[in-house]
């Protein structure tokens, strides 16, 4: 798997990223590389790494929130959940978790955070629409307590300011050591 989920990143990088100006390599090492420079943990970093892997290692008719035009199956779901459930059977609960809710953290800060819609970009606000919108104050009182919302939270910001044209990041064979050691086993 690891090979396989190695080879769907390297052939990433000739792929856009939904109507920003890096590739969707570029933004997964760009996303990562914020949460190492953080100090976050390897499953946070390794969940930042592969939080758009709906995008890019999936057959995108399974997806309903592409940017691009897709033929989307009537059982198509958003790339973050799609994305969660390729990688769960191989990585700790917790980065799965944190790939599935990385839409719905957006959604969440929306509602509870006044200027943080304003920063999104064009394709990040195209997106919340196709996923749901601002969240409803139930969907937020349910979540608020999770104990992994934080990891979210943070993951969902590296991932908005992970679309810089240039932005140095470690190469992805720098990362393969991180997917080997949960994706080899």
């Amino acid at each position: 798997m690891a090979d396989r989920l190695l080879d769907a990143m390297a052939r990433a990088a000739a792929r856009g990223y939904g109507g920003e100006a890096v590739s969707e390599l570029e933004h997964a090492l760009q996303c990562a590389e914020l949460a190492w420079d953080a100090g976050a943990d390897d499953e946070l970093q390794l969940a930042c790494l592969l939080h758009d892997v709906g995008r890019y290692a999936v057959d995108q008719s399974l997806v309903s929130d592409a940017t691009e035009p897709t033929r989307a199956g009537p059982d198509a779901r958003g790339h973050h959940e799609v994305g969660a459930e390729l990688i769960a059977p191989w990585v700790p609960e917790r980065v799965a978790w944190c790939v599935r809710m990385h839409a719905d953290a957006k959604r969440y800060l929306c509602a509870t955070e006044p200027d943080y819609f304003g920063r999104l970009s064009a394709g990040s606000r195209h997106t919340l629409r196709l996923q749901g919108g601002v969240m409803a104050a139930a969907e937020i009182a349910r979540l608020a307590g999770h104990p992994w919302l934080a990891a979210a939270l943070a993951l969902r910001r590296w991932d908005d300011d992970a679309k810089a044209v240039g932005k140095a990041a470690r190469p992805l064979s720098a990362w393969a050591p991180l997917i080997r050691c949960w994706f080899d086993r």
